[in-house]
């Protein structure tokens, strides 16, 4: 799915919710990482958007995406943190949010 993104698109899996606002990276998104010539260390505070494609709620194609950044967790390594506005399904989304 064609997914305008404001930062770097990298994958995420919702099923790896490690916390509130905290999903563990997968190896989709230690991939998407290197594609763009980083790691998780070098990624470390960096924006991107998070994309994971599925079906809505609606039963049709769609997905859930937020902006964050890589996080360092003393107990849980490296992770995405959502930002403020949260994890949406980008059929939910106007204009340029995502």
């Amino acid at each position: 799915m064609e997914i305008p993104t404001r930062y770097p698109r990298i994958y995420f899996d919702g099923n790896c919710a490690l916390a509130d606002n905290v999903f563990g990276l997968v190896q989709g998104a230690i991939d998407d990482l290197r594609a763009l010539g980083l790691t998780p260390e070098t990624a470390l505070g960096s924006p991107f958007t998070f994309v994971q494609e599925d079906v809505g709620p609606n039963d049709e194609p769609d997905a859930l995406i937020f902006n964050g950044t890589i996080a360092l967790s003393p107990t849980l390594w490296y992770v995405a943190q959502v930002d403020q506005a949260g994890v949406h399904w980008l059929s939910e989304l106007t204009g340029n949010e995502a």
